[in-house]
């Protein structure tokens, strides 16, 4: 009995070492928020801190890293996106990390959320997965040598029928 809490406890501890801090979801609904709400939406949990912010053609664009002691494991940048001739900006968040299994789990993610792939291949040095529904075009990488990779949430301009 003893052995099996034992093993037990373990396996709980280890999940909870390698758990990523966010989820496809978060990085879907990061891309509807302006920069400033994106950025409180990451820092007041506590999971993500500002490491810098770059002024890129006017645009503010920051990044940010987890917090704790594995800090340059995870990274998030915002503030990247496009204006529209109507004033609207689509927003790009990109997340990248250098566990793949974090990259492995936002895939399953993606899947379960009932995104659409639209393509599984691969180039010279990642297999490459985009999904695709009427709000999001999503862009996941992972590296040949399955050590690290990315995810670019794409926001879309929606065209809805009133």
């Amino acid at each position: 009995m003893k052995r099996a809490l034992l093993i037990a406890l373990l396996l709980f501890c280890s999940a909870a070492v390698f758990a990523q801090s966010i989820t496809i979801n978060d990085l879907a609904n990061i891309s509807n928020l302006s920069n400033a709400e994106a950025h409180n939406y990451l820092t007041l949990g506590k999971k993500f801190k500002r490491q810098y912010i770059q002024d890129v053609d006017g645009n503010s664009i920051e990044h940010l890293n987890k917090v704790g002691p594995d800090n340059k494991e995870e990274t998030i940048v915002i503030g990247v996106g496009s204006k529209l001739s109507s004033g609207t900006i689509l927003r790009t968040v990109t997340y990248a990390t250098s566990t793949s299994q974090h990259i492995i789990n936002l895939i399953g993610q993606a899947k379960h959320m009932g995104l659409i792939m639209k393509l599984h291949g691969s180039d010279a040095k990642n297999d490459i997965y985009l999904f695709d529904n009427d709000f999001f075009h999503i862009v996941i990488f992972l590296n040949h040598d399955n050590i690290s990779g990315s995810v670019e949430v794409h926001q879309k301009e929606y065209l809805g029928f009133d």
